[in-house]
């Protein structure tokens, strides 16, 4: 491949995906679902193959890359009238907390575990897990977050009750029926406090507990498996 050659696959596969990107739209950044994430990667492969390898012809390289970028778009188009279509390429929401109960069948077939479930709630600005009424995996990735009716809008300083800073960092102490003992040791607690508070919420077994968590007021909070 001689410079010349070079140059013009570089200014081909640049302003190909120029307007390739512009006519797909901002939603292939600002709503990155697993369909487009694949399409994006796809693309951008195309468009490196086109750039360097030589026993690619121009033509065909950029044939591929507007016939990926108009399949593209025309799916985009079809979804927007078809329910079924966006089902199937963009997938739908997955309620994982539900009426304040833990989906364990949800966060499974979401592939998710607690500790994720939890750093989700936290980059969503949610550190008590109380407070959650509902929350939603998108099909873009993320969680949204509904909060309880008395968690919402109006505080203790709205209505002017005196404030009592945190006592700690909220942190998981049981965790699908085991122990976090190195959560529970951070917190200055131990297996014979948790044991008493887990039997004065009318349960008898930590192995019968999937979560529960030590709020930041100092409180065990235990949040119910959605019943089958």
């Amino acid at each position: 491949m001689n410079w010349l050659e070079l140059t013009v696959r570089i200014l081909a596969s640049f302003f190909v995906l120029l307007v390739m990107t512009r006519l797909m739209g901002k939603k292939q950044l600002s709503h990155l679902t697993f369909f487009h994430y694949i399409t994006g990667i796809t693309i951008g492969s195309v468009a490196a193959s086109l750039t360097t390898d030589s026993r690619l012809p121009i033509l065909q390289g950029i044939y591929s890359l507007v016939m990926w970028g108009g399949l593209t778009i025309l799916m985009g188009y079809v979804a927007l009238k078809a329910t079924w279509i966006r089902a199937i390429t963009e997938g739908r929401p997955a309620i994982l907390i539900r009426k304040g109960k833990l989906d364990t069948k949800a966060l499974t077939r979401a592939m998710l575990s607690l500790d994720d479930l939890n750093m989700m709630l936290r980059t969503a600005g949610t550190f008590e897990t109380s407070e959650v009424e509902y929350a939603i995996l998108e099909p873009n990735g993320q969680l949204s977050v509904l909060k309880k009716e008395e968690c919402k809008t109006v505080t203790r300083k709205d209505l002017n009750v005196s404030l009592q800073a945190a006592k700690n960092l909220p942190a998981v102490v049981i965790a699908t029926g085991r122990i976090m003992e190195k959560n529970l040791k951070s917190l200055g607690l131990d297996e014979v406090w948790l044991e008493k508070e887990v039997r004065k919420q009318g349960y008898k077994r930590i192995e019968d507990i999937f979560f529960a968590e030590v709020g930041s007021d100092g409180g065990l909070f235990i949040m119910p498996v959605v019943e089958e």
